[in-house]
C-alpha cells in the first residue's frame, strides 16, 4: 500500500528544484478537495499534495482521492508537508475560514489574514520558486498579503480574482441568449466581491458587440445580471453552506494555464501599475497566465461609466488592505 507521506520524484524543471506537473494544495477543507479532485480527474497534475493544519483530515481526502485514481488517471496523490509543497509548480492557498451566511469576503480579511501569512511563511522559508494561487477571500487582498510576504515576483503571485464572476456571467448570459457560454467573451473586472464591474462595452459573441448581438435576440437586463453575478455566491452558502464546485474549475483553468505555459488570457487577481489611473493594488483584469505566472495585462476599452467603477471598486479594495498595516505581522 502506497504510504501517504511518500513524495514520488518525477519531471524536476532543469532551472530549479521545482516538479513541473506538481501541484500543493494548502488548505484541505471545502474548497481545496474539490480543487484536488478537479486536477486529479483532468490529469493537469502528475502530482498532488494536499497539506492541511489538521494533518488526518488532508490524510482522509487524500484516501479518498487516491481510491479514485484508478477510474481516472495516473495521479499520484499524498498528505504531504511544506518540504513537499514547497517543489510544487504551482501551490494553491485554499487555506482560511469560508463565508457564513450574510458576511461579505471583505468580512473575512481579519480571520483569515493571520492564516495566510503563516501559509505564505512556512512555503517560502523552505524555498519555494514556483507560482502562488490565492483563493482564499477577501481573494485580491490576501494575494497581495502572500506576494509581500512570499518576496516572490509580483507576476508569480496571484488570486484566483474575477475568473469565477466571469464563469458565472457567461453562464447566465448563455442562458438568456440561448447559445454555448464558451462562444460569449464577457469579462468581470475589478474586486471578487460587491464592488465588481462588468465590461459590458468590451463584451461580444463570435465578434459581434453584445448590445449589437442582442437587439435580434431581445437583451436581457445587464444590471439585473451583475446583480445576480455578485450575489451568486451568498445565495449559494444561504443554501448548501459553501462553494466549492465552479472555484474548484477556476483553480484547475489556472493550473493548466501555468502547467501548460498556455498564455492564455484569463481574469486574475494582479497588482495594478497603471492601468485606468489605478496603482498598488490587487485586482483582477484580463491577464496573460503562463508557466511563470502572469506575464502581462490586457486594458479593454471601456466605457467611462465603467472606469470610474473599477477606480471605485479599487478604492474599496485600497481601504480594507491599508486596514491591515496596524495589525502588525
Amino acid at each position: 500500500m502506497t504510504s501517504l507521506a511518500a513524495a514520488p520524484m518525477t519531471n524536476t524543471d532543469e532551472s530549479s528544484d521545482t516538479i513541473a506537473r506538481r501541484v500543493a494544495v494548502i488548505g484541505a477543507g471545502h474548497v481545496g478537495a474539490a480543487s484536488a479532485y478537479a486536477l486529479l480527474m483532468s490529469g493537469a497534475a502528475r502530482e498532488i499534495v494536499l497539506l492541511d493544519a489538521e494533518r488526518r483530515r488532508a490524510e482522509g481526502e487524500v484516501m479518498d482521492l487516491q481510491h479514485a485514481v484508478s477510474l481516472s488517471r495516473p495521479v499520484a496523490v499524498w498528505a504531504g508537508d511544506y518540504a513537499d509543497a514547497a517543489r510544487a509548480a504551482v501551490a494553491v492557498v485554499a487555506a482560511g475560514v469560508g463565508g457564513r451566511p450574510g458576511e461579505t469576503r471583505l468580512d473575512l480579511l481579519g480571520r483569515n489574514v493571520t492564516v495566510v501569512r503563516d501559509c505564505v511563511r512556512a512555503l517560502t522559508a523552505e524555498g519555494f520558486g514556483g507560482v502562488i494561487l490565492m483563493t482564499t477571500n477577501p481573494v485580491d487582498i490576501l494575494a497581495q498579503v502572500a506576494q509581500e510576504e512570499s518576496g516572490l515576483s509580483v507576476g508569480r503571485v496571484m488570486g484566483s480574482g474575477t475568473v469565477l464572476d466571469t464563469a458565472r456571467l457567461r453562464a447566465m448570459l448563455a442562458a438568456k441568449l440561448r447559445i454555448e457560454a464558451r462562444s460569449i467573451h464577457a469579462y468581470i473586472v475589478g474586486e471578487h466581491g460587491d464592488s465588481e464591474v462588468a465590461a459590458w462595452s468590451a463584451a461580444h459573441v463570435a465578434g459581434v458587440p453584445l448590445r449589437e448581438y442582442c437587439e435580434s435576440q431581445g437583451c436581457p437586463d445587464f444590471e439585473q445580471l451583475l446583480a445576480r453575478v455578485r450575489r451568486a455566491a451568498p445565495d449559494i452558502i444561504e443554501r448548501k453552506g459553501y462553494t466549492s464546485h465552479a472555484i474548484a474549475s477556476c483553480v484547475l483553468r489556472i493550473c493548466e494555464a501555468v502547467l501548460g505555459d498556455e498564455r492564455t488570457v484569463l481574469p486574475v487577481s494582479t497588482l495594478m501599475r497603471g492601468q485606468y489611473g489605478i496603482e498598488g493594488i490587487y485586482m483582477s483584469l484580463p491577464s496573460v497566465v503562463g508557466r511563470d505566472g502572469v506575464a502581462g495585462v490586457v486594458e479593454l476599452p471601456l466605457s467611462e461609466d465603467e472606469r470610474r467603477g473599477l477606480r471605485a471598486s479599487a478604492e474599496v479594495l485600497r481601504r480594507s488592505y491599508e486596514s491591515l498595516r496596524g495589525q502588525g505581522s
